[in-house]
């Protein structure tokens, strides 16, 4: 009995340990993790990586006063001055820098698949061809051409799928080719930094920390400090950088929330809601593209379908899709070449300064909003800019009839400083009583 004790004994102790390598005196344990060509191969990447983002430098900033708010400036950040024309240049070179950081990416991955809307997949498909990695962009099979072109113009490849399918088909296209699945929704909270960088060589890359930086050297600002940072979020990734950010080094500066009309986001950060259920039967398209959640078929789950942090964001508030894309026509006609996403930033931060003006805030500086310009108008004028397709896809607003409506009372407000809001949603067509 004792040595069939003993004998299982030996066989748990073989099955469940194992030898640690041992030092002699002929041979001192010292091997590499990664094999030389793979650790080149990193360091050249990473460094084609800091050229691009030496290269970009600090996107400009345009100020614009609306007439009926004397005391209020609306800083755009111009994102559309990148490479890839749009916000998701610098993300998808955090995103990049991350996956190459960790290993995820190596000299031997296949491709780098990603779901997108068609701006991200324009900026991953520029970042992967520096770096020599291949690009497959999973797209809606009714992106717009014009998007389309831009990922395929920087050397990526399109696999069209029904919209809600396509973060899983993303995630298997890279499991069966031997790829990695980016997932910028999941892994945006990963790569977008917000440390400060302190008298290291690299300035902190957080596009927070250069508005800062540029409010701080303009002379001509006396305000310093943004009393509002506005931003929409499409992975989330951008906004929660900006809030941890500002909430890491107690800035005074608060945090919106900009969300179209049937997103899920406001109620997510607002309520905590749909973090167990879908949205997909909320959802009504066109939305406001690249940006808003709903159209998926899982719920809100943090780190995986979004980056979205709620506890670094003050407000949220949302604007009807209809209003926004008026406000694209407004600004297209100033001469300001932005698309949708943009123009819903616009409105949240006009409304914030009639919202200040109403309350008679007792700031005494001048209210300074800062929002980010986050591609250009150019992306859509066969969609948001083309009166056929505003008539076929917001006929339960109104069509152009309901565009014009919301133009007017936009205009009235950028002019005198009237709430555009409340009258729009009383005078304009369509009804604004549910979702």
């Amino acid at each position: 009995m004792k040595l069939l004790v003993v004998a299982f004994a030996l066989i748990i102790t073989h099955c469940f340990s194992e030898d640690i390598t041992k030092i002699s005196e002929t041979k001192v344990p010292n091997e590499d993790a990664v094999d030389k060509a793979e650790t080149k191969w990193r360091l050249d990447a990473i460094q084609k990586l800091w050229n691009e983002r030496r290269k970009m430098g600090h996107t400009p900033m345009t100020k614009f006063s609306p007439p009926g708010f004397p005391n209020v400036d609306i800083f755009f950040k111009n994102e559309t001055a990148t490479e890839t024309r749009t916000l998701k240049h610098r993300f998808a070179w955090a995103l990049l820098l991350w996956a190459i950081t960790e290993g995820k990416v190596t000299s031997k991955t296949s491709g780098v698949y990603d779901s997108t809307s068609g701006n991200t997949g324009s900026a991953e498909a520029y970042m992967c061809t520096l770096v020599g990695v291949p690009y497959y962009a999973v797209v809606a099979d009714n992106l717009e051409e014009e998007k389309v072109k831009q990922i395929e113009s920087f050397g990526g490849k399109i696999l069209k799928v029904p919209v809600s399918q396509r973060n899983l088909k993303a995630k298997q296209y890279a499991a069966e080719n031997n790829g990695f699945f980016m997932n910028q929704f999941g892994n945006a909270e990963k790569a977008e930094e917000f440390h400060e960088s302190g008298d290291f060589y690299f300035e902190s890359t957080n596009v927070y920390h250069e508005i800062i930086v540029q409010l701080k050297k303009d002379k001509s600002q006396a305000v310093k400090i943004p009393d509002y940072f506005v931003h929409s979020a499409g992975t989330g990734g951008t906004i929660s950088s900006v809030g941890r950010y500002i909430a890491r080094y107690g800035a005074p500066t608060k945090v919106i929330l900009s969300d179209s009309q049937y997103s899920l986001f406001y109620d997510y950060v607002i309520g905590h809601k749909f973090t167990n259920q879908s949205g997909a039967g909320i959802w009504t398209p066109p939305g406001i593209a690249g940006i808003g959640y709903g159209y998926d078929i899982e719920p809100v789950l943090y780190g995986q379908t979004t980056s979205l942090t709620r506890n670094v964001i003050h407000e949220a508030m949302r604007m009807p899709d209809i209003a926004s894309v008026a406000a694209m026509r407004i600004l297209d006609e100033k001469g300001y070449n932005v698309g949708p996403s943009t123009s819903l930033n616009f409105l949240v931060s006009l409304y914030k300064a009639y919202q200040n003006k109403a309350k008679q805030s007792p700031i005494k500086h001048r209210l300074t909003i800062v929002t980010l310009a986050c591609d250009p108008g150019d992306f859509y004028r066969s969609t948001y800019l083309k009166d056929e397709w505003v008539e076929k896809s917001f006929k339960k607003f109104g069509g152009v009839k309901g565009l014009e409506c919301w133009k007017r009372l936009i205009q009235e407000s950028i002019d005198t400083g009237s709430d555009f809001v409340t009258k729009g949603l009383l005078m304009c067509p369509g009804s604004y009583k549910s979702r």
